[in-house]
């Protein structure tokens, strides 16, 4: 118990003092601790666009350009409902995608998002 308590203790302190000697490899551990955890979450928030993109790729017979458009437009989840808001609900213009082309990203968007 004795040891248990010194742990906390030593523990405590060194997350609480602001000496140089600790504060700068305290902030290294804690950047590197928060990087792992944003890059973890960022890929489960993503999946949605990376399947998107995946079957858009599988099912469209798609030119170079308009697959690094595609692919720069589904690269985050956020990027993905603003192309489905932007093309799919507004149906604004769209200079790579139209018709029967669109409608089916559209469709798979739609099928990824209630997943």
């Amino acid at each position: 118990m004795k040891n248990y308590f010194l742990f906390v203790l030593v523990i405590l302190i060194l997350a609480s003092v602001d000496h140089p000697s600790i504060a700068k490899p305290r902030q290294e551990l804690y950047d590197k601790i928060m990087g792992v955890l944003s890059d973890s979450s960022k890929v489960k928030t993503d999946q949605e666009a990376a399947r998107s993109l995946e079957r858009a790729k599988e099912k469209l017979r798609l030119s170079q350009t308009a697959e690094d458009y595609l692919t720069k437009q589904l690269a985050t989840n956020q990027k993905m409902s603003s192309f489905n808001t932007r093309y799919c609900v507004q149906k604004e213009l769209n200079s790579y995608f139209y018709g029967d082309d669109l409608r089916q990203i559209c469709k798979i968007i739609a099928e990824e998002s209630k997943r």
